[in-house]
């Protein structure tokens, strides 16, 4: 059952910040309530890291209580409030018109009621207000009463908050999975029919979206409802054309909770481990999402390096330790793992690679140089390819602990190459 939110059970910081711009909202008159995502997670027991909050107050108001502010979409009523060491999202009250780009409203009429704003918000749990100074909750669309059913249901009619912002179905998915709620069906039909509107969203609203539900438990729940709902394809354009079907989700439930981005888009983006076929379709859906270079890195690292671990079953030593250098490789390790549980197949030998990278030290995975270009130059061999295979020769020797000290690295190099 859902807790009544309150405000005792907000961290001292985020508690602090709310009292003292409630008190100041209200030395004009008005009263700020916390909105949206803080009180929806209070009444489930979670611990919120940021919050919002909402008033009559205009932005212009609110710039002139508060000395340190940042307009954020002053024209939709949002200002930035600095205030008490930390930063809230001030909205005003608010009701909207249409909203032709499937994103903004088309025009906005500021409200003075939390039922006006209410009937403008996506879904019922996104519609609780608590009021910082008095505790008293808000819940003019019966959020409470959905969250004690575990139920997610829109705001009034689910096709038309769907048509304002076609991201919707995909936060509904999110908010399915990281909190373990059930669509209502009313509400999982809208999102099937509005669906198309997905591919019309930019990319980096989806990867956010993304990176909220692989950042959250329940990864695997979220990604079988854009399934069953059709939004993988409008989000993802050509991600049902890759091979695993059922059983990515079964690898995405494997991943330990939460999976994190890069292990989340490994699974979800990448070819099944049968073979390689598919890595360029997954290669162009990761590039389509635009994410940091050091994702995308990461993660196509690390189906290439899952592809060698597969390739290799009695890899030595030398092998070993340098996939564990790879920028993939412990994403692909997930990968191994994940795929494994979901095909039933033994997973020892990854656990067993997992612990041995774990046993060791820095200077066992990248060990010092034994020998100097100097070295080399003594024996004639100067800047070239075989002085690049020659280290090479002599790092495996090293890694299979063959070759430990500077002197019997001189003295393999003296077999190796004797000096002219």
């Amino acid at each position: 059952m859902p807790r009544v939110p309150t405000m005792q059970d907000l961290s001292s910081d985020l508690a602090r910040g709310a009292r003292l711009i409630a008190a100041r909202v209200a030395s004009a008159g008005a009263r700020a309530w916390i909105v949206g995502g803080a009180p929806r997670d209070l009444a489930l027991g979670l611990a919120p890291t940021e919050i919002d909050m909402a008033s009559r107050l205009e932005p212009e108001r609110i710039m002139e209580l508060f000395a340190r502010t940042t307009p954020l979409g002053r024209a939709f009523g949002t200002v930035i409030v600095h205030e008490g060491g930390v930063d809230v999202e001030h909205t005003t009250f608010r009701t909207e018109a249409t909203y032709s780009d499937a994103r903004r409203p088309d025009a906005v009429r500021f409200g003075a009621s939390v039922e006006e704003d209410a009937r403008r918000r996506d879904f019922t749990c996104n519609a609780i207000y608590l009021d910082p100074l008095t505790d008293e909750v808000g819940d003019p669309t019966g959020g409470l009463a959905d969250l004690a059913r575990r139920r997610l249901a829109c705001v009034g009619d689910a096709r038309e908050r769907f048509r304002e912002d076609a991201l919707r179905p995909l936060r509904m998915a999110r908010f399915a999975g990281g909190l373990g709620l059930e669509p209502a069906p009313e509400t999982a039909a809208a999102a099937r029919a509005e669906a198309a509107g997905l591919a019309g969203v930019s990319r980096e609203r989806v990867l956010r979206e993304l990176a909220g539900i692989f950042r959250r438990r329940g990864a695997a729940v979220a990604v079988g409802w854009m399934r069953r709902c059709e939004l993988l394809d409008p989000a993802l354009p050509g991600s049902t054309r890759l091979a695993g079907g059922e059983r990515r989700e079964r690898a995405l439930a494997a991943l330990p909770e939460p999976a994190g981005l890069e292990r989340g888009l490994a699974l979800l983006l990448g070819p099944a481990p049968e073979g390689l076929e598919d890595l360029e379709l997954s290669r162009a859906l990761l590039g389509g999402l635009r994410t940091s270079r050091a994702t995308a890195l990461a993660v196509e690292d690390a189906w290439r390096c899952a592809a060698a671990m597969r390739a290799e079953p009695r890899p030595g030593r030398a092998t070993r330790i340098r996939w564990m250098r790879r920028p993939g490789f412990e994403v692909a390790l997930a990968w191994l793992g994940a795929w494994g549980a979901a095909d039933g197949s033994d997973a020892a030998r990854w656990r067993e690679l997992a612990a041995e990278r774990a046993r060791l030290a820095p200077g066992e995975i990248e060990p010092a140089r034994l020998l100097e270009s100097a070295d080399l130059a003594l024996h004639g061999i100067g800047p070239g390819p075989r002085y690049g295979a020659l280290l090479r020769e002599l790092e495996t020797e090293q890694l299979e602990e063959r070759v430990r000290t500077r002197a019997e690295a001189l003295r393999w190099l003296a077999q190796r190459a004797p000096r002219a």
